[in-house]
């Protein structure tokens, strides 16, 4: 591969890397928020000053964690296969970054009945995030005869 082919696969998987930093940061904020709202050991105000103060912020420095990674996992296994196979790799950056969502959000959710509801949607947000922004991560990689993304 030459100097230029491995240039558009590194401006692919930073591309990856940026979009899944962005959603993460995104979702962690709105989910560490929306943790600390319901708690019955808190009156209504301090749920809303502890989700905004308190929850949003951890909640997006985790999320950018946990979208930082899986972006650049997923990028990188997907830019080898975006140029024969698209849908294959907009199908593996999107498992791919579900699963390890999947698996930051069952780390981090507290226990209870909002463990798994919340585990399922952050998992169906990521790939659907994942699956809707594959195009604009794999842009660098267009060939001369037309979009492969």
């Amino acid at each position: 591969m030459d100097r230029h082919g491995r240039a558009q696969r590194w401006a692919g998987t930073r591309r990856t890397a940026l979009a899944g930093t962005l959603l993460g940061t995104v979702g962690g904020a709105v989910t560490g928020a929306l943790a600390l709202v319901g708690d019955p050991e808190l009156s209504t105000g301090s749920e809303l000053a502890l989700g905004v103060f308190y929850g949003a912020p951890f909640g997006a420095l985790f999320g950018a964690a946990s979208g930082l990674v899986s972006g650049t996992v997923g990028g990188c296994l997907a830019v080898h296969l975006v140029r024969e196979h698209v849908v294959l790799a907009r199908a593996v950056l999107a498992v791919c970054c579900g699963a390890l969502i999947a698996a930051a959000s069952a780390w981090s959710l507290p226990p209870g009945p909002v463990h798994l509801v919340g585990t399922v949607l952050a998992t169906a947000a990521a790939v659907a995030a994942a699956w809707l922004s594959a195009s604009w991560c794999f842009r660098p990689l267009r060939t001369d005869d037309g979009p492969t993304g």
